[in-house]
C-alpha cells in the first residue's frame, strides 16, 4: 500500500528552514490556482517517479507574498515517502505513486495517504501511474478526483484493468473497506 508519512522528523524544523537546506530551490507558482499548480508539480514528477518506481513528495506552501511554491521534491521508496511536521505556511502535502505495480492498488489513495493528510490539518494531492490527480479534502474530509487517467503523464506499463472500479470520490471509511 502507498502512503504518506507527516511528522515522522523533527518537527522543529520549519518549512522555510527546510527550503533553504536543500540544494534545489523551491517550485514557485505561475498561478494562483492551488489545484493547477499542484497538477503542475506532479506532471513534472511522473517521468522520474516512474522511471524509478518511487515516491516523490513535498509540500506546496504560500511565501511570504502571496504567492505559491512547492518544496524541492524528497526521493521516497517504493511505497512510501517521508516528510516533516507541516509549518504554518503549508496549504498541502504532494506525493506521487510511482510506476505500476500490481502489487499495489496504486491508483487510489491509501488509508495512510488520507488520514496522513486529515491528522496533519491539511490538503494533498497525488498523482498516480496512470496520470490521476487525487485531492485529498482536509475541510470536506474525502479524497476526490481532480482528473481521471492521463491526465498527467502516466506510466506506459500502467494496467487500467488492475485498478478495478475506481469512483471519483472515497471516504477514510471506504478506502479502509477497499483496502480490507
Amino acid at each position: 500500500m502507498t502512503y504518506l508519512k507527516v511528522g515522522t522528523v523533527v518537527a522543529a524544523i520549519g518549512l522555510l528552514a527546510l527550503v533553504s537546506c536543500t540544494e534545489e530551490p523551491p517550485i514557485v507558482a505561475q498561478t494562483d490556482d492551488v489545484d493547477a499548480f499542484a497538477r503542475s508539480v506532479l506532471n513534472e514528477l511522473q517521468p522520474a517517479s516512474i522511471a524509478q518506481s518511487r515516491e516523490y513528495c513535498g509540500y506546496i506552501y504560500e511565501m511570504e507574498d502571496g504567492g505559491l511554491a512547492a518544496t524541492a521534491p524528497r526521493p521516497g521508496a517504493e511505497d512510501f515517502c517521508d516528510l516533516p511536521e507541516p509549518d504554518d505556511s503549508v496549504l498541502a502535502s504532494y506525493h506521487t505513486h510511482g510506476g505500476f505495480s500490481d502489487q499495489y492498488d496504486n491508483e487510489v489513495p491509501s488509508v495512510d495517504d488520507v488520514s496522513g493528510d486529515f491528522d496533519a490539518g491539511i490538503n494533498g494531492y497525488i498523482g498516480t501511474p496512470g496520470g490521476r490527480v487525487w485531492l485529498v479534502d482536509h475541510e470536506a474530509q474525502i479524497a476526490r478526483q481532480l482528473c481521471d487517467v492521463m491526465c498527467i503523464t502516466s506510466d506506459p506499463n500502467n494496467n487500467p484493468e488492475d485498478a478495478g472500479f475506481v469512483p471519483q470520490t472515497f471516504t477514510l471509511e471506504e478506502l479502509e473497506a477497499r483496502f480490507e
